[in-house]
């Protein structure tokens, strides 16, 4: 049976073994109407592999308001947050973070409000290093060198540990540990602790050598979507050593309760 656009040789009679002209089997140019491969990919192009890029290798932005909260409490009111600001690959990237809390009745900043610019870079599946600056806010401000390590504990406990060092020869090491309990789909349940160290006194900002605070939290939050939550909670503070002492002298409670309502939001 002849097939269009197919030459078969005979091979008994070429002794060459068969050869065959595939012509126009082979296709030929994609018809006018045919869809272009990128346009999903809204115009994308790695700089280094076009076509190829894997996903851990792509630069994505991305702002994680974690909280954004009204306290109130034996202090009085106020407005905290926790802001974190990343770009770069998976393993290599830049974070922006900051954290603090502004008291309404005296527009007092904490002490450890504070900004950072730091260099994550991953390690292990799990765990990688941050090495950058922070710089507090507020009265007395001190600028610091920061590296620490952040990741996931056994048991997903999500763990931060930075070591600072002070333009003034002051060192600090915070700590941070919080886990996050599905209750359901949506409604997470997330403890939270935090405790702050310092080398020696600043008395300028009431803060003093040793173990400085600790403060324990829950927060409930319902997803209505994964990019937003809104969340009630409670917070335990105290402080011990040379800063409870300093708080006395002002005037001021060693350890309080603040009960919290704010949002959490990403894009």
């Amino acid at each position: 049976m002849d097939m269009p656009g197919m030459d078969m040789t005979d091979t008994k009679a070429s002794g060459n073994g068969a050869t065959m002209d595939m012509g126009s089997m082979q296709g030929g140019k994609a018809p006018p109407d045919a869809r272009n491969s990128d346009d999903y990919a809204d115009g994308y192009r790695n700089s280094t592999l076009p076509g190829y890029e894997m996903a851990d290798k792509l630069s994505i932005p991305k702002i994680l308001v974690d909280e954004l909260e009204f306290t109130s409490g034996n202090e009085g009111q106020g407005v905290g947050w926790t802001v974190l600001v990343t770009k770069g690959q998976d393993n290599d990237k830049l974070w922006l973070r900051s954290q603090g809390l502004k008291n309404s009745r005296d527009q007092r900043l904490d002490p450890e409000s504070s900004v950072e610019a730091l260099w994550w870079r991953s390690k292990s599946p799990f765990w990688g290093t941050l090495l950058g600056v922070r710089q507090d806010l507020g009265k007395g401000a001190t600028t610091w060198l920061a590296a620490g390590v952040e990741g996931l504990a056994p048991y997903w406990f999500e763990v931060d540990v930075t070591a600072y060092v002070g333009d003034d020869g002051r060192t600090a090491l915070s700590a941070e540990a919080e886990y996050e309990l599905l209750l359901t789909q949506r409604l997470i349940l997330q403890p939270r602790a935090e405790l702050n160290l310092y080398g020696k006194d600043d008395a300028d900002n009431g803060l003093g050598s040793g173990l400085s605070d600790l403060a324990v939290g829950l927060r409930l939050r319902y997803e209505f979507s994964r990019q937003f939550a809104p969340y009630i909670g409670v917070e335990w503070t105290d402080t011990y050593g040379d800063t409870a002492d300093s708080r006395r002298a002002a005037g001021q409670d060693t350890s309080g309760t603040q009960f919290v309502a704010g949002l959490r939001f990403w894009f």
